[in-house]
């Protein structure tokens, strides 16, 4: 008996199984940035007990997982189509983690040929014939949704070829890379909290990367990026606006400079530096023009 069969899909697979369409990469706010400003997910070697954890192989890792309770390894995820990360690699199974609840299989893609991982840890698996928990029928895919998937790909992953993005609650007492010492374990941001942070960096440095995914289409408001502006005015509004820059220029240099060091976590000394603003309608209407300007869309307005 294989060891995928223990996880393997029951009766027919269209009617037990989950399509198998989207997959994400799903990190905390500070990796997030660097993965927007490197404009990749970078692969990495394997650290933890997997039976890969000795060798040379760089992944980077994927899942069709969503999270009721929150996710364990942040709060912003990238998705991706399966479709067009499976082609033109071959699938290996990796293991069976059953130290995790629920058990969580891991599956391998790579352009390499079996031959040349030798005799290691992995083994060539064939999705439509092998009975395991992930399977091929005809043009679709299908993943067993009772576990945990892990998908790890033998590649860099390119932010350009995102099919998705999105803004998600972090678990409230369970992180898989920082454990205890999680600030958004700890802190537990909204969606818009956690969107806020992003467009803020998004903005100051303009970084258009992830504009197809925020950027409204024509008269249509983009839920998304309503959602990150909401929470980007709420934090940046708190601000104790006094009797300084009021001229439409100085107000968005300024402002700009707010959105720079609140992208990096610095709320204090933003809100501080906005201060100098002579009113909250200065902040509101420079705010706006620096989004109307990022995204190319000089009719758009605040979403309230």
């Amino acid at each position: 008996m294989k060891e995928w069969e223990k996880y393997k899909i029951k009766g027919d697979v269209a009617k037990a199984g989950a399509e198998l369409v989207t997959v994400r990469h799903i990190t905390h706010v500070p990796t997030a940035r660097r993965i927007v400003e490197d404009r990749k997910i970078k692969a990495g070697l394997v650290y933890d007990e997997s039976r890969l954890n000795k060798s040379r192989i760089s992944v980077t890792w994927l899942s069709a997982n969503t999270w009721a309770f929150g996710s364990i390894y942040g709060t912003v995820e990238f998705q991706f189509d399966w479709k067009t990360l499976v082609e033109g690699n071959k699938v290996y199974w990796v293991e069976a983690m059953t130290q995790y609840n629920p058990t969580a299989y891991r599956f391998l893609l790579s352009s390499r040929d079996p031959a040349e991982f030798g005799s290691g840890p992995i083994e060539p698996y064939d999705p439509t014939k092998d009975d395991g928990p992930l399977r091929k029928s005809g043009d679709k895919w299908y993943w067993n949704w009772n576990f945990t998937s892990e998908f790890m790909i033998e590649d860099d992953l390119y932010i350009r070829e995102a099919t998705g993005l999105d803004f998600i609650s972090h678990h409230p007492q369970f992180c898989g890379i920082d454990g205890s010492a999680c600030a958004e374990r700890r802190e537990n941001p909204t969606w818009d909290e956690t969107g806020g942070r992003i467009l803020a960096y998004l903005l100051a440095r303009e970084i258009n990367i992830l504009n197809k995914h925020l950027k409204p289409e024509g008269s249509k408001r983009n839920q998304l990026l309503d959602t990150a502006f909401g929470g980007l005015h709420t934090a940046l509004s708190k601000a104790d606006f006094s009797d300084g820059l009021h001229l439409p220029a100085s107000c968005d240099k300024l402002v700009t400079g707010a959105l720079a060091l609140y992208g990096m976590d610095q709320l204090g000394s933003t809100l501080e530096l906005l201060t100098l603003l002579k009113s909250a309608d200065g902040f509101n209407k420079a705010l706006v023009a620096i989004v109307q300007r990022h995204f190319g869309v000089p009719d758009w307005v605040a979403p309230f």
